[in-house]
């Protein structure tokens, strides 16, 4: 098989995690207010940040732009599941908080998140999920890169079509 066709073939099987991954989440987290990859967010909010956090550092983090996590976090607050604190001094900064609600449901979005990451985790041994979590990290900065290096000229543009396209998939 030559080299273009592998290529190929292990963008298509990223392409079907991705989907897969996707339907699972939504099969085993989804809530009757919100869908599975929400909850998943929810839980990574739960996980890391109880005692809330900033949305630059969550993009940092999650590696999302701002504009779709500032989308992702409005439906949450609309969905009573996360609040919004100005900061003391610069209302500009705001601190997304876990609200009472997300906090009384914490402990059943935790054990179903959990129970499908068990399941997932049984798949790989230790040295494979090292090994494709240094390989999946290689790729993404490689993405990265490439972004940047097509964003140089018109970066209006991009994150305008990014953002779109990333706020329509959360």
């Amino acid at each position: 098989m030559s080299e273009k066709f592998q290529t190929e073939d292990l963008f298509m099987m990223f392409k079907k995690i991705s989907w897969n991954l996707s339907s699972q989440l939504e099969f085993r987290l989804k809530d009757e207010e919100i869908r599975g990859t929400q909850v998943y967010f929810l839980v990574y909010i739960l996980r890391h940040h109880l005692q809330g956090t900033y949305l630059t550092e969550l993009s940092r983090e999650i590696g999302l732009s701002k504009s779709t996590l500032s989308a992702l976090v409005k439906r949450m607050r609309k969905s009573g599941y996360l609040c919004v604190r100005e900061t003391p001094g610069d209302v500009r900064i705001k601190q997304i908080c876990p609200t009472d609600k997300l906090l009384e449901e914490k402990e059943e979005f935790l054990r179903r998140t959990g129970k499908m990451e068990e399941e997932l985790n049984e798949s790989l041994n230790s040295e494979e999920k090292e090994q494709l979590r240094r390989l999946g990290k290689k790729l993404l900065d490689r993405l990265e890169q490439m972004e940047s290096d097509e964003t140089k000229t018109d970066r209006r543009l991009f994150e305008r079509e990014k953002c779109n396209t990333a706020v329509k998939a959360v």
